[in-house]
């Protein structure tokens, strides 16, 4: 499997523009007739660079009625994913894991910071442990800063735009909650072999995601390390949150857009739905949209 895509995908979540750090966005506009929108990749990461959006976008939002994020970001919301994220009763973490996994997890967190433990991840669904792995060292570093799909839904919040989400939020856990126990369980081992031997992956990752070059970053994705033990997760894994959400998103974009078509739409989801295979993109056009991409 291709550890890193894994991971990454896992991933797969301010008014002034951040000079130059965004070399060209991932902003696509979407037309049909007299019906326009707009797509906006963006990273599920809270950092510096990621806080602010590049005056294209802010344009773009600003020649929108509605602006939508994959869900409703709203904090009512977030709380509620909070909540779904980890499960009700049932067996703690270390009578699930093999004691092995379970002090390999631990030792990783206390590689971020002696202060980690597992004890506050107890009750953490597996899948969702994998995830939260994978973003502890950044949202630890950057604390209070918010990863730029919630940045565009606020900054649609502030200029009154009507904003909600694709996807609702028990939809969008449910996808992950498709995995059976010892599939999660492979989740984690193929994350951790991945966090360990690659401690500053995100550096790479942002990089990219700024320089706006999809094929490097589907490359980069692609390249890394594979495990005949992972392969059969892998394919599941893409087409269940990548594959048939990007089907849904499209379809649901095309409803929105047909229900009310002069109000021009705003669409920010995580970037690999749009460069990807089988991509929101590909299928909106098999719908006969026009698609351009947007320069800065």
């Amino acid at each position: 499997m291709k550890l890193f895509k894994f991971t990454f995908l896992l991933l797969l979540l301010t008014l002034l523009s951040f000079g130059d750090t965004f070399k060209e966005p991932f902003l696509w506009k979407v037309e049909k007739g007299k019906t326009s929108a707009y797509l906006f990749g963006t990273m599920h990461i809270p950092s510096p660079e990621l806080s602010f959006l590049p005056s294209v976008v802010l344009s773009a939002i600003d020649s929108s009625d509605r602006v939508y994020t994959e869900i409703d970001m709203r904090l009512i919301n977030q709380i509620k994913v909070d909540k779904l994220m980890f499960r009700k009763g049932g067996k703690s973490l270390d009578k699930i894991l093999s004691k092995k996994l379970y002090m390999r997890t631990e030792n990783y967190l206390k590689s971020i910071s002696p202060h980690l433990s597992l004890e506050p991840f107890m009750q953490m669904k597996i899948w969702s442990l994998s995830s939260t792995l994978s973003l502890l060292k950044e949202q630890l570093k950057y604390m209070g800063l918010t990863p730029i799909d919630e940045v565009v839904f606020s900054y649609g919040e502030e200029q009154h735009k009507e904003v909600g989400g694709i996807e609702r939020i028990e939809e969008q856990i449910g996808y992950f909650d498709k995995f059976t126990l010892d599939e999660q369980i492979l989740m984690l081992e193929s994350t951790l072999d991945y966090l360990e031997k690659h401690k500053e992956y995100t550096t790479e990752m942002k990089k990219l995601y700024l320089e706006g070059d999809g094929s490097k970053l589907v490359k980069f994705t692609d390249e890394q390390f594979q495990d005949k033990k992972y392969r059969k997760l892998e394919d599941k894994f893409m087409k269940i949150l990548l594959y048939q959400r990007n089907r849904v998103m499209a379809k649901r974009i095309d409803k929105l857009l047909k229900k009310e078509p002069k109000k021009r739409a705003f669409f920010a989801f995580g970037v690999m739905h749009f460069i990807e295979k089988k991509s929101v993109i590909e299928y909106l056009k098999k719908m006969d949209y026009k698609i351009t991409r947007v320069g800065k």
